[in-house]
Order: structure tokens, then C-alpha cells, then sequence
């Protein structure tokens, strides 16, 4: 894919195939580069059946059913909901693994290990290699997506007819989008053939190129109208994270990045977390434990309902919320009790006296109580743009564009209007596909994202000559140059450095320490910090590492090596070149999670 840095081509194949790998929901989507050509918004798109009623979606939850070998795929997504409950029913469940909203597992991967060994737990508690968790799921929509396609085609497709695009949060790391790709990889899609994308990138990508009179705001203005040099925000709010960039128009369909990617784990699942501790507060801990363990058919219909009444939540209808109220949370609450208190004396003796009932068999919830299970996640991203909006570089924004699935609350949007009265909120169709149907776009234009903004500090480790007053002890080495001082972070380039695509950023030579070295290695950190000092400061972690070997022996002790590195996509390519003899290492996905 990558023939040297700098050079970067995008062999496109006849067909371009994105997987939005979500918290709570995944699907996919592809499109054919004659389509694309007439019209870069056509895209067919998987829907998805739940199996129960009439429901049907363009994502399915993001749940993986895994036999009790752990090694062997048994269901995905509505499928592996629906299958665990059955097993459930029968008390054959506790076996398998049942994995939900795994994807969180990633957020905030700098500074933490996150390896080949790195474990995953089931909703039991049962743990797996993360890397088969996301291999499994990615490889069942690879499958699913070539059995749509090749309905469609008189032939079989090729691996080389596809270019596979997949998404990650912007406010990722380095690393956790390297792992992303290698369990891509894992599944069965080739390297070379896989592209990352940022999602508020995609999201933005595509609501340019909708046409006006399908676009949903309240105002006047639609994000296809926003003349070149105006500037606005991406709201990308999903099930996990909340993901907040700033786009400034190049030209009609091309963004670049005025400020990097930043937010937080704030997304939809923050109120599901809210919704268990509100279940915990009503009949204990460890009757809400027991129940979820023993009683696990009932608990996963619970929050299947809870995910509709979430997504409802805002729009008036009744008086209250109802949801089913279990009789086995019942019986587990009587059994668990030291006392003879029911379950009704324990809510009438609880702050939930006036707003709280069960009747019967029905969980009778007020309005105000169920809105509260929001006011965490709400408070989080109001706050946090507030703050984003101090900042002089937002003076002149006067757009939010809000997309991903939890977009489409009524909560999330009328919290949005309310704090900030004085922006435009544009919301449109279908905002839990408008990621997917945009990683399409990318897919066969990747340069349509122009510059993006550095959101951490790059650099590798050196030795430099030791002085006594300045350098510890413990990092004192002694090489055939004389004594020097390792660990040191030598900064390539600082967080905050806008970046254009395609461009070479990094052009830096270093020299061995040895006579007849026989390679040299290369740490690549990334640090959270402007300045850091040595690569184990606090802020620091350790991307990957690249090595070069010397093909002749060199009696010089300082044999010299150039090393290159463009930053500018959504992936790091790094570059090795020894001056002696022209031979070069690259590494177009930086370096392999050990």
C-alpha cells in the first residue's frame, strides 16, 4: 500500500465495504465506486431484525456469543441476543460467553498495557483474549457483508474487489486503533486493504454531501450549506464515547481539523450504569448481583426493555415510565431479606416513596426519576463544551452537528439547545448511520480530510552525553562514544502541531553508539505532555518499537540512520533508512501489538 513515505497509494477496489464497530450497536454498509461516482451518498446498507415483533435497524447490538470452548463463534449481535436467552431459559447459559459492549475496553489504551494477552470479561465475569473477542465479531460482518455482495453479483468476489474501512473514535489512541486493525487483520481482511476512520470524521464527511432538503434542523442552516472557512462542531455521541472535533470547510467536499479530537467516556451506557445503580438503591446489591446471576433470562429482558424506554425518554407519554418488574426480583429480594420487608415497604421507606411504585407485576418510574439516569452523562458534555467554547479558536463556531446513536435522544438534544442557546443544533436524518454511510465516503476518497491537529507528542528514546548535575545516576551508560544518559524522550513533534495529509512531518538522523553494531532500535512514545523528559514520565507510553538491521559491519561508532514519519492520517507510518548501504524499513501500521 505504502510504496515510501510520503507516497501514499489507495488502491481502490471495485467495491469500497465499511464496518462501524460501535459500543452498544455495529453494522455495515458498502458501495460500489461507479455508484459513488454519481452519487457519493448511495450506499446499501444492512438492516437488521431483532427477531422479536417487527423491529428492524441499520446496527444490531454489539454482543458476541461464544461456545463454551472459548475459541468456537456461535452468534452475533440480535442473534446472540436472542440465542443466550434461550440457552438462559433452559439454565444452559452459564457455559458460554456472552459478551456486550466489549468495545470500551480500548478507551483511554495510552499509558495502559494493552496487548496480545490483554483479557476481556463476559457479562459473567468469564474472561477471553480481547483480540479473538473483536476478531470474532469483525470476522462475522466480513462474512455476512461477502454473502449480501455476492447475491447481488453474477461472480464470486475477490479479497482484491474490496477495500474494507473500518471506524474508531476519534479520541482514541495510537494504540488502540493499532489493535483494532490488527484483529481486522485477524478476521481475514488484508493489511493492505484496510483503511481506519475517525467517526466524527465520517459523520462530517457525509452530512457535507447530503443534499439540502434532507437534512433535519431547527433553524434554517444545513451542514451541505456551510459556505468554504466557516466553522463548526462535531457532537459524534455514541454508546461508549462522546467524541467532539472542530471542522472548518475547505471547499465543498473537503474538511480540515481546526482542533483536536477530544471528550469522553459519556456516552449512552453511562446511563445504563446509572439505571443498574437505580435498581441497586431499590432492592440492594446484592439481591441486584444475585438476580443478574441466577436469574439471568429475566435480567436480559430487563435491559432490553430499558434500552427502548432510553431511547423514549424525553418525549411525553403517560405519567409515568412502566417497565416489567420481574416476580424473581421479587422472590430474590424475599429470600436475601433478614427481615420480613417487601419489596413495596423497602421503596416507601426509600427517597423513591413519591416517585417509585410497583404494581402488580409493572415498575411504575416518574419522569423526573427516569431523567436523572441522563444527568451524569448530560452534565459531562455540557461542561465539557462550555469549556471547548472559551477557548479563542471556537470564537467564531456557531454550528453543533450531532450524530451518532445517542444523538437522537431527546434528552441529549434538548440539553443541548438549552445550554447553548445561541448556536445553531443541526441533527440529521438518521444519525445513527450517518458514521457508517460517511466511512464509505472516505473509503473511496481519503483526502477528503486535509489537515488534522496533533493530539499528543510524539518521539523516541536516545542517549545523550551524561552531565553529572543534570542526569540520574540510574540512567548513566557507558558506550563506545563515551558516557551518555538513555531513556531520554527526543521529540519528534509537539501535541498541537497541525498536520497536512500525506505529508512527510519528521526527517531526523541517528547515529549508533557501538563499532560493528549490528542494528539499531527504535522506541516510538507518545506523551500526553508538550515536553516530556525521558520516555517513563508520567503521560508517556510506549507506541511500538521498529528495528534495523545492518547488512555490512561498520568499524565507525557513529554509523548514521535516517528516520521519517507522516502523522497526518489516521494512522502513524514511520521509516527507517541506513545512509551506509539505502536499505529502508517501513512500517505502514507502525508496529504489531506483542
Amino acid at each position: 500500500m505504502y510504496k515510501q513515505v510520503g507516497e501514499i497509494y489507495h488502491e481502490m477496489g471495485l467495491i469500497v465495504a465499511a464496518i462501524d464497530f460501535g459500543t452498544t450497536y455495529s453494522g455495515w454498509a458498502f458501495s460500489f465506486g461507479t455508484d459513488y461516482e454519481k452519487d457519493p451518498t448511495k450506499a446499501d446498507v444492512k438492516h437488521w431484525h431483532s427477531g422479536t415483533g417487527n423491529l428492524v435497524t441499520v446496527k444490531t447490538p454489539t454482543c458476541l456469543l461464544v461456545n463454551p470452548d472459548g475459541k468456537t463463534f456461535q452468534a452475533f449481535g440480535y442473534d446472540a441476543e436472542n440465542q443466550y436467552l434461550e440457552l438462559a431459559e433452559k439454565n444452559e447459559h452459564k457455559n458460554y460467553y456472552y459478551f456486550r459492549r466489549f468495545k470500551m475496553r480500548l478507551f483511554g489504551a495510552l499509558g495502559k498495557h494493552l496487548t496480545k494477552e490483554t483479557k476481556v470479561a463476559d457479562e459473567m465475569g468469564k474472561e477471553l483474549p480481547a483480540i479473538d473477542v473483536f476478531a470474532m465479531s469483525i470476522k462475522f460482518m466480513v462474512d455476512d457483508m461477502k454473502v449480501v455482495v455476492n447475491q447481488r453479483l453474477t461472480g464470486m468476489i475477490m479479497k482484491t474487489d474490496i477495500h474494507w474501512v473500518l471506524t474508531v473514535p476519534a479520541i482514541w489512541s495510537d494504540l488502540a486503533k493499532q489493535f483494532m486493525r490488527q484483529a481486522a487483520v485477524k478476521a481475514g481482511i488484508t493489511t493492505e486493504r484496510l483503511t481506519i476512520v475517525l467517526e466524527p470524521e465520517a459523520a462530517s464527511l457525509y452530512c457535507r454531501h447530503l443534499p439540502v432538503n434532507t437534512t433535519v434542523t431547527d433553524g434554517n442552516l444545513t451542514i451541505s450549506e456551510v459556505p468554504n472557512g466557516s466553522k463548526y462542531m462535531v457532537l459524534d455521541a455514541g454508546g461508549g464515547t462522546i467524541d467532539i472535533t472542530v471542522h472548518e470547510v475547505q471547499s465543498q467536499y473537503t474538511l480540515r481539523e481546526v482542533r483536536a479530537a477530544n471528550g469522553g467516556d459519556w456516552g449512552g451506557i453511562m446511563v445504563d450504569k446509572a439505571f443498574e445503580n437505580f435498581l441497586c438503591d431499590l432492592v440492594g446489591e446484592t439481591v441486584f448481583k444475585t438476580f443478574k446471576q441466577l436469574k439471568t433470562e429475566d435480567w436480559l429482558y430487563m435491559i432490553r426493555e430499558f434500552e427502548y424506554k432510553k431511547r423514549e425518554a424525553g418525549i411525553d407519554s403517560g405519567e409515568k415510565v412502566v417497565m416489567h418488574f420481574h416476580a424473581s426480583l421479587t422472590d430474590v429480594f424475599v429470600n436475601k431479606q433478614q427481615t420480613h420487608m417487601t419489596i413495596k415497604d423497602a421503596i416507601a421507606a426509600s427517597t423513591y416513596a413519591e416517585t417509585v411504585e410497583i404494581k402488580r407485576d409493572k415498575l411504575k418510574i416518574s419522569h423526573s426519576v427516569f431523567e436523572t439516569l441522563f444527568e451524569e452523562s448530560l452534565h459531562h458534555t455540557v461542561e465539557h463544551l462550555k469549556r471547548l467554547l472559551k477557548d479563542e479558536r471556537m470564537a467564531d463556531v456557531r454550528t453543533i452537528l450531532m450524530v451518532g446513536g445517542y444523538s437522537e435522544s431527546p434528552l441529549l438534544q434538548r440539553a443541548m439547545k438549552s445550554a447553548f442557546p445561541e448556536m445553531q443544533v443541526v441533527i440529521p436524518q438518521g444519525a445513527s448511520s450517518t458514521v457508517l454511510r460517511g466511512a464509505l465516503i472516505f473509503g473511496h476518497n481519503p483526502a477528503s480530510i486535509t489537515e488534522r491537529i496533533l493530539r499528543y507528542t510524539y518521539g523516541t528514546d536516545i542517549a545523550v552525553p551524561f552531565l553529572v548535575r543534570k542526569h540520574p545516576q540510574n540512567r548513566r551508560v557507558k558506550t563506545d562514544v563515551g558516557v551518555r544518559c538513555k531513556d531520554v524522550f527526543d521529540i519528534l513533534i509537539v501535541k498541537g502541531t497541525k498536520v497536512k495529509i500525506g505529508e512527510m512531518q519528521i526527517n531526523e538522523t541517528y547515529y549508533t553508539g557501538y563499532r560493528n553494531q549490528r542494528s539499531m532500535l527504535f522506541g516510538i512514545y507518545v506523551s500526553s505532555e508538550k515536553d516530556p523528559l525521558y520516555i517513563d514520565d508520567i503521560g508517556c507510553s510506549k507506541l511500538g518499537e521498529m528495528i534495523i538491521e545492518f547488512e555490512e559491519l561498520d568499524e565507525n561508532p557513529r554509523r548514521a540512520v535516517n528516520l521519517s514519519m507522516v502523522l497526518g492520517g489516521t494512522e502513524v507510518i514511520v521509516a527507517l533508512e541506513d545512509e551506509k548501504t539505502g536499505n529502508k524499513v517501513i512500517s505502514s501500521t507502525v508496529f504489531k501489538i506483542e
